[in-house]
């Protein structure tokens, strides 16, 4: 009986010290670089989609981020990825090529993933071994370059165009890389690129806009950072001549663009979310496969009418969304 009792007393206590000996819930720190601020509403949606899944920041998760780390400085962006390597951040979350290509180098012969959301052209950029099977401790969100088919969607909503200013910097060869499909389409389009297009600085952009031709339209595509600063300043040049915008890859932003084709940053945040989910589980970026973000058409059929634009019913039903 004694023996019984001695056994049973045991049993009792092991539980008892094997309870006391629990794991806590683990708790996560995911550094975060942005590359330019306008893409502010992916962090905060990647933060939503994150919370939906159960991280609750200051519960068992926690972001850093250093909001002055934003532009085209590469060098900031690599410093501040070796800085978050060196906090032990369990991944690092990036939004736009350069902060990516930091992140990859600053983690090189670490353990520590790297996710990003967006990044154009992966495989040509080197972040990525392939799409399939990424390789290295980077995986993420690609967007692929749609802007010929934004320039399609302008043009069908104005039919009557013989000219496009697509303002970009020739002195940024990224810009250049991303824009050159788009421009060697354009005679396919049956539209002319104006020689106008080529500015360096925002007031050259912005003042364009007084010597452009009859039948033109702006078409926004990807800015460089210098540029992205002016951009308030073009669209009031436009609103004053009368020149209708469009865009391309604006993450739905409907206050100045009459079309935006483009991801949308919910989308990306939410795909961005669910990888760093699986990471967090045991998924090792090597093998997880880069997905491609989802396009949509934006219509803002107040732009078209304060420009006098008359959009179709028929492109009207493909919208994905509309601004009325």
């Amino acid at each position: 009986m004694f023996a019984k009792r001695f056994l049973l007393v045991l049993l009792v206590l092991s539980l008892f010290l094997a309870g006391c000996g629990e794991a806590k819930p683990k708790t996560y720190t995911v550094g975060v670089i942005m590359e330019l601020a306008w893409l502010a509403p992916a962090y905060e949606g990647f933060k939503t989609s994150m919370t939906e899944l159960g991280y609750e920041e200051g519960q068992n998760i926690t972001y850093v981020y250093n909001e002055e780390v934003t532009g085209g400085d590469q060098a900031a962006f690599d410093a501040e990825a070796k800085r978050l390597v060196e906090q032990n951040v369990d991944l690092i979350f990036t939004i736009g090529t350069l902060p990516t290509k930091a992140a990859q180098a600053a983690v090189e012969g670490t353990d520590v993933p790297v996710v990003f959301d967006p990044v154009i052209n992966p495989v040509e950029e080197g972040v990525v071994q392939s799409i399939s099977n990424p390789g290295g401790n980077v995986t993420g969100i690609q967007v692929v370059n749609r802007a010929d088919k934004a320039l399609e969607w302008a043009l069908k909503v104005v039919p009557g165009t013989k000219y496009v200013y697509i303002p970009y910097n020739p002195d940024d060869p990224f810009i250049v890389m991303v824009m050159q499909s788009l421009f060697d389409g354009i005679p396919q389009q049956g539209v002319e690129l104006l020689p106008a297009s080529a500015v360096t600085t925002p007031e050259q952009m912005a003042a364009a806009v007084e010597t452009l031709p009859e039948d033109t339209i702006i078409f926004i595509g990807l800015l460089s950072a210098n540029l992205e600063a002016g951009l308030n300043q073009l669209v009031a040049q436009a609103d004053q001549y009368d020149v209708p915008i469009f865009a391309t890859g604006r993450g739905g932003d409907t206050s100045f663009p009459i079309t935006d084709y483009t991801t949308t940053f919910s989308g990306q945040a939410e795909q961005g979310a669910q990888m760093v989910d699986r990471i967090f589980k045991g998924a090792k970026p090597a093998n997880t496969p880069v997905e491609t973000a989802e396009y949509y058409l934006f219509v803002n059929l107040k732009a078209a009418q304060a420009y006098g634009v008359d959009v179709s019913d028929d492109i009207l039903k493909q919208a994905h969304h509309i601004t009325r």
